[in-house]
């Protein structure tokens, strides 16, 4: 199988998490898994056709859309690996203010620069192309990568993970009587309960499992890089306020003061207020 592997507007985490699968890595390259482009790693200046292409970022310049609708009309397969690409991710955090600002204030581009032209947004990539398998994660661990192509390159349907971070994570959730929530560094956690039920702002029980819960469990808050659960993205598109009567049950704290806390730290919110979740077109098809 011939496979191309791009990157769009992104910090390229996403290629590099695949390439620190290790033995794994070398297991699938070894198989029918041949690279033949990928500007990462491979010296070739036009886009081949393939079977498959693996596409990491979001399109966020002109030049990402041209570039995205070529690989599309020249893959079998496409897809789209890691928040970015199935969501529009962290660099969507820009998407809070107009481009003429972003590049004024937050880059301080004098008028005799010349950059690439911005889209209005920044989008993930289902908003241009058709995506066959949306692997979603900041970035998403290699075991997951490789899990996925290999069932993928097999023509077998990689296996969906439709529960909660929550199952992964070895912490025991309780009901607990707090005043106020903490910030991840504001105290020491117990690391056998429920970060939440400490009164951190934890998104796990939001979140999409099947990274591992390496945060978590390592006592560090899930930011939802995985973006929502199934039975969120089907049934609920309000996010924000099943988190509030999530952390609000937990605590005891009133939801009306959570919601204080939450706007006290926001940067939890930085891969799920952005997301474009009503343009995807095969939901069933997230890993």
């Amino acid at each position: 199988m011939k496979v191309n592997i791009v990157s769009l507007t992104c910090c390229a985490g996403c290629v590099s998490s695949f390439l620190n699968a290790g033995d794994a890595l070398l297991e699938i390259l070894s198989q029918d898994f041949d690279i033949v482009y990928s500007p990462t790693f491979v010296d070739l200046k036009e886009v081949p056709e393939v079977d498959l292409a693996i596409v990491e970022g979001g399109v966020r310049t002109e030049a990402d859309e041209k570039l995205i609708r070529e690989v599309r009309a020249k893959c079998k397969i496409l897809v789209a690996l890691g928040i970015c690409a199935t969501h529009g991710g962290i660099t969507s955090l820009g998407n809070v203010i107009s481009v003429k600002k972003l590049l004024e204030k937050e880059y301080f581009v004098p008028e005799t620069s010349k950059l690439p032209e911005l889209e209005d947004l920044m989008y993930p990539i289902c908003n241009f192309v058709d995506v066959d398998y949306y692997i979603p994660g900041c970035p998403p661990m290699p075991f997951l990568i490789v899990h996925s192509l290999k069932s993928i390159v097999s023509g077998k349907p990689p296996i969906r993970h439709q529960s909660v971070v929550c199952i992964e994570c070895n912490r025991k959730i309780i009901a607990a009587k707090l005043d106020h929530l903490y910030g991840i560094y504001e105290k020491e956690a117990d690391p056998n309960l429920c970060l939440v039920s400490q009164g951190f702002m934890c998104l796990g029980s939001l979140t999409r499992e099947g990274c591992g819960a390496p945060c978590p469990r390592a006592g560090f808050t899930c930011f939802g890089c995985r973006g929502p659960t199934d039975s969120l993205l089907y049934r609920s598109r309000d996010l924000y306020s099943f988190l509030v009567k999530v952390i609000s049950k937990r605590t005891s704290i009133p939801e009306e003061e959570v919601k204080k806390e939450l706007y006290r730290n926001p940067f939890i919110f930085h891969t799920f207020i952005f997301s474009k979740f009503e343009r995807f077109k095969a939901r069933e098809r997230i890993i």
